[in-house]
């Protein structure tokens, strides 16, 4: 998921940009392409990250979640909850299909030779 992710969004074309840095959270961008990290294995991290890469009223998704863990872009910035170590990619809605598309063609190639020794 993560590979089908970078290759639609194409991140090598966009320098990284940090976006937030706290002693337990980090987030950075790469393009339309927001990821989102925490070392507190322990707690809920709740962070309002100023200056999203994305366009305000965008809605964006966290890519592990498949569309439940959706958001609109309000005032620039994007809320994000990481549970207990999670991380999360955030990526535009319309990026989502173009990902599950790509991942459905991985598993149709990987499939077929599952069985095989």
């Amino acid at each position: 998921m993560v590979n089908a992710a970078r290759k639609s969004c194409q991140i090598w074309n966009h320098d990284l940009q940090e976006k937030y840095v706290t002693q337990n959270f980090y987030a950075f961008a790469r393009g339309e392409f927001l990821v989102a990290l925490t070392n507190d294995e322990n707690n809920q991290q709740h962070i309002t990250v100023p200056n999203a890469p994305f366009s305000e009223g965008a809605k964006v998704c966290n890519i592990f979640y498949d569309g439940t863990d959706c958001q609109n872009i309000k005032g620039g910035s994007i809320d994000i909850y990481l549970n207990k170590g999670e991380s999360k990619i955030y990526v535009t809605q319309s990026k989502m299909k173009e990902i599950h598309a790509e991942v459905a063609k991985l598993e149709a190639l990987v499939a077929p030779n599952h069985d095989k020794p």
